[in-house]
């Protein structure tokens, strides 16, 4: 009998994640923001599983700034109120789509298309920025363990 769930090792998890980020690419909405994240994020849970990674390095992914953000987009999709790490740990913004584009003042840039960021204290991320780096992050990971 087939399994019901395919994806269970790190590498399906991986391929899993960039499909929702192609599904993300085209067509940029909350939902898909969430199934992108929530996927991304959720390798680890694989990578933990097959036990060829060293705790420390697994514990590490944990002070990268991009992860991080992968993970508060994840639980914050998920939670509305998150208890294990503060609320206002990052912020994030949606900036609308000019209309017919034209500017709406002080809000919106000429001819901008919909855009959603997540800002900490250094810098402001495109979801879709921090979503090519968080898969770039992932095939460099696997390729520095061999996964």
């Amino acid at each position: 009998m087939a399994e019901f769930f395919e994806n269970k090792n790190p590498r399906q998890k991986l391929e899993q994640a960039k499909r929702e980020f192609q599904r993300l690419q085209n067509d940029l909405t909350s939902d898909n923001i969430e199934h992108f994240f929530v996927a991304a994020y959720h390798i680890i849970d694989s990578v933990k599983v097959i036990g060829t990674v060293s705790a420390k390095d697994v514990e590490n992914l944990y002070s990268n700034p991009d992860f991080l953000k992968c993970k508060y987009i994840c639980n914050k999709c998920k939670h509305p109120v998150l208890t294990k790490s503060p609320d206002d740990e990052f912020e994030t913004y949606r900036r609308p789509a000019a209309i017919f584009g034209q500017v709406i003042f002080n809000e919106v840039p000429f001819n901008s298309k919909l855009a959603y960021f997540i800002i900490d204290d250094n810098e402001q991320v495109g979801v879709l920025e921090l979503g090519q780096r968080i898969i770039d992050f992932w095939q460099s990971f696997f390729i520095q363990h061999n996964i």
